[in-house]
């Protein structure tokens, strides 16, 4: 597995979905709006997801866990994804289900590379224990303010 082997798979993921809610025997036109908009929205949401858990540079504690939330939700929009799929074959408007087998293999595998990114995710650098309380003392008070 490259580094950015799920980002390069998950706008692999974003293209086919869009693809596949453009064409009326996946999604007949009648239901574009209610099923194909929110999908194709769920496939860039994962995309979103991960470039938001980039901006999250893991120097410090809270860095980490803003890391870990959003590759997290993108594993959730994965998730959706499949739900979504599943909806609109148990409607039974798309006229072949296998169709979806190719985005289907496509989103078990960010679901894998993700979770293996996510577990990988661990504070960078070197931090004085000065630091290290400062952080802390500054995550107790952001805890006690919710």
């Amino acid at each position: 597995m490259s580094q950015f082997e799920f980002y390069r798979n998950a706008i692999a993921i974003r293209v086919e979905v869009n693809r596949l809610m453009a064409k009326d025997k996946v999604c007949p036109k009648a239901f574009r709006l209610l099923n194909g908009v929110p999908t194709v929205e769920t496939a860039r949401s994962i995309v979103y997801n991960i470039n938001r858990a980039d901006h999250f540079y893991p120097n410090t504690s809270a860095n980490v866990i803003e890391r870990r939330k959003y590759i997290t939700l993108a594993i959730a929009d994965c998730d959706q994804l499949l739900q979504d799929m599943q909806c609109l074959i148990a409607m039974d408007v798309t006229s072949n289900v296998n169709v979806f087998e190719r985005v289907t293999l496509m989103i078990d595998r960010e679901i894998e590379l993700l979770k293996g990114y996510r577990k990988s995710v661990k504070l960078t650098g070197a931090q004085t224990p000065e630091q290290r309380l400062a952080a802390l003392e500054e995550e107790i008070e952001r805890l006690r303010s919710v």
